[in-house]
């Protein structure tokens, strides 16, 4: 099957839900939280492993929103947050957890994947939780023919989580980034599906 992934000029109309959690486009009521999630207190801890350094302002988690919404799959990739599906979670059924997205490679049938959660989310499985659901709609409704994460190499908690969920390690670029004034080796992973 010669799978091309989505259309380049389509927006993002797609939901999922997993067990606990609601995926879908972010809102603009979701600034607020999103912000402080991100770009609160937190901001170290959880940009300390991502490529992004987080929000500078809540101008800048505005745009972010908007673009997730009016942006196609070829200029932006598909973006979600996450959402607490129970109101289990973080006591309000429909709360924005973190988010997930996914965006094109520059070769057709190819898609990287990226994620982040609030701090007080962590060590609960609901980035695995997203992921597995995530790479389930690239096999079903994204054509994706393989899906790509790059993770730091010095980030253990990040490797566990992409090989747990069936991604296997295909290469390390050395100094693949450059983060906080340092360089960062970068191991590299994917999934055929």
């Amino acid at each position: 099957m010669d799978r091309t992934g989505p259309d380049v000029d389509s927006l993002n109309t797609l939901r999922f839900t997993t067990e606990r959690l609601l995926v879908d486009l972010p809102q603009p009521d979701d600034a607020d939280v999103l912000f402080h999630l991100v770009g609160g207190p937190d901001r170290d801890a959880i940009c300390a492993t991502l490529a992004w350094d987080g929000p500078d302002d809540r101008s800048d988690t505005d745009w972010w929103i908007e673009r997730c919404r009016t942006a196609t799959y070829g200029e932006w990739g598909y973006h979600w947050v996450l959402r607490d599906r129970s109101g289990d979670l973080a006591g309000a059924t429909g709360r924005a957890l973190g988010a997930i997205g996914t965006r094109p490679t520059g070769v057709p049938g190819r898609g990287d994947v990226g994620y982040w959660l609030g701090r007080p989310y962590w060590s609960r499985g609901l980035v695995t939780e997203a992921l597995t659901a995530l790479v389930e709609l690239g096999r079903t409704d994204l054509d994706y023919a393989k899906m790509e994460a790059t993770v730091f190499a010095t980030n253990p908690g990040g490797i566990r989580l992409v090989e747990k969920v069936g991604f296997e390690r295909e290469g390390l670029i050395r100094r693949g980034h450059r983060k906080r004034g340092q360089w960062v080796d970068c191991a590299l992973y994917g999934i055929l599906l």
